[in-house]
């Protein structure tokens, strides 16, 4: 039982060799292409620089005729091959994106709070010493009932008894 089972984990770690043996010579294989692509597309932009010297040489020697049309015509052919290659590229680029990850959820808990404004370092006193005037009101208010009377004082406040609830 023992060698059949090491056996069955010999396998398993061979078939993973040979998958990430495969996945490394495909990759090597990408970034061959992708050199072979950049050497061409150097190429074609040293070409494409070419075109418009010759282009302003015509020029300077044709100040006084009228700009021939056909040179017009070919500068936007220039730019269209130079566009399409830009899409290319963006093709490429888009094969070679790795998978997205997994999406997950995060979970916000607000603490509550009395005071419908944000808390402030600087007003933390002001605002303490709000809610202590308050409770002292209501303490002063309620205690003329004669059934609060063996009630504590925390009990007595209807914040703490909010909070308790």
């Amino acid at each position: 039982l023992e060698e059949a089972e090491r056996k069955r984990i010999e396998d398993l770690k061979e078939k993973e060799r040979q998958k990430v043996t495969k996945e490394l010579e495909l990759w090597k294989n990408q970034q061959k292409d992708g050199d072979k692509y950049k050497s061409i597309q150097a190429k074609e932009e040293l070409h494409q620089e070419k075109g418009p010297l010759k282009e302003r040489k015509n020029e300077k020697m044709n100040k006084t005729r009228i700009p021939n049309e056909g040179s017009t015509k070919t500068r936007l052919k220039s730019t269209r091959g130079r566009g399409s290659c830009s899409i290319f590229s963006q093709d490429l680029k888009e094969e070679q994106l790795p998978a997205p990850r997994a999406a997950a959820t995060i979970k916000v808990n607000f603490t509550p709070r009395v005071f419908p404004t944000a808390l402030r370092e600087s007003r933390v006193a002001e605002e303490e010493e709000w809610l202590h005037k308050q409770a002292e009101a209501r303490r002063i208010i309620n205690s003329d009932l004669s059934e609060l009377e063996d009630l504590k004082e925390e009990e007595k406040n209807p914040d703490w008894l909010k909070d308790k609830g």
